[in-house]
């Protein structure tokens, strides 16, 4: 049975299936639950086959950036997801992959991280590329091509019936709010979107960074701000950004937990929604990202990280989850450095 909070949230749109829903072990993707293979769907009901939120806890895998547009490129390929899905889950105990910046908008990029997640018994969460708001005339609905990739995907007969059991959620864009995609359109757009995908059983939400006074909060930070209000009534989670490595510009890496802390409890008390840490970072080494910040390098990033699974009781009372950005591609945000190591050596995040 879906729960109170999602029957809210989409009581205007078909029955959302929230990744979220019963108490069993025998559950995807944290419990015992397997896909039976040859892209064939499980003999379950949907509802029966997620686990519930109360195990949608903690460290959920990666930010799996897809940043070349040549749809052709190796890393755009099955063969490449497959390999990296694979060395997630068997070196970090990665249950869900976020596609991150899918550049490419046609429907293969999404069929491959379909497949790879299949065949490594993972979810997948999708986005919508969105050219962060903007660039060249030609490309100012460039999100609008890929949306219509996902709905292709879902509407082929090879994908349709495997999609609601292994894709986790949707993200309709990357800080859309923050990059101002799609102007006053957003919000409807937004509703469409969730619309669309509501009727595939999949959730809906945008990644985004709820720290944007007059915007998502109010302006002073006690409630919802007007987008936020709006973004909240046409969502099923919430995936947020609280960013530290961002919004203290000359920020020690010791004052990041407390800001991740009071931003995403702040999420959980004004949204109300099944909610993830779907991007937040720090550098092991000097970056174009903020490009001014000081505390960085391989201490800090461990120290960073490590704070973050060390608190895995504080995620589990909240019953949110967090991933790791990034896997690769990313500069030295990423975890798999340049020469193939382990930016943090020897570590696996935590159960609890």
């Amino acid at each position: 049975m879906l729960s109170s909070l999602i029957l809210a949230a989409t009581a205007a749109v078909p029955a959302a299936a929230s990744a979220i829903q019963r108490d069993s072990p025998n559950c995807f993707p944290y419990g015992s639950a397997k896909l039976p293979g040859s892209l064939q769907p499980p003999s379950v009901s949907h509802d029966q086959w997620w686990c519930p939120q109360s195990m949608a806890y903690g460290f959920q895998g990666f930010s799996y950036p897809l940043e070349n547009d040549d749809c052709n490129a190796w890393e755009n390929g099955h063969d490449a997801m497959d390999k990296d899905f694979k060395q997630m889950k068997k070196d970090f105990g990665a249950s869900i992959v976020r596609m991150y910046y899918p550049t490419c908008t046609k429907t293969a990029v999404f069929e491959h991280a379909l497949e790879a997640a299949y065949n490594n018994n993972m979810a997948v969460v999708f986005q919508v590329w969105t050219n962060f708001g903007g660039g060249a005339d030609s490309m100012q609905d460039v999100w609008k091509k890929s949306q219509q990739a996902i709905y292709d995907v879902l509407k082929n007969s090879k994908y349709k019936a495997i999609a609601p059991y292994v894709v986790h959620s949707a993200e309709f864009g990357s800080e859309p709010v923050g990059d101002g995609m799609d102007g006053d359109n957003f919000v409807n757009d937004l509703g469409s979107f969730r619309k669309t995908l509501n009727g595939h059983q999949i959730p809906v939400g945008i990644s985004e960074d709820w720290d944007r006074p007059g915007k998502m909060s109010s302006n002073d930070g006690k409630s919802l701000g007007p987008i936020g209000k709006g973004v909240k009534a046409n969502s099923d989670v919430a995936h947020v950004h609280p960013m530290p490595f961002y919004h203290d510009y000359n920020g020690k890496v010791d004052a990041a937990w407390p800001y991740i802390q009071k931003q995403t409890q702040w999420v959980v008390d004004h949204v109300g929604l099944p909610t993830m840490i779907s991007e937040t970072q720090w550098a092991w080494g000097k970056t174009d990202h903020n490009a001014g910040k000081a505390d960085v390098g391989p201490q800090q990033y461990i120290k960073y990280w490590k704070t973050i699974d060390n608190n895995c009781e504080w995620f589990r009372d909240r019953k949110v989850g967090w991933f790791f950005h990034a896997w690769r591609g990313e500069d030295t945000f990423d975890i798999v450095k340049p020469d193939g190591s382990y930016a943090i050596p020897n570590w696996r995040p935590r159960k609890c």
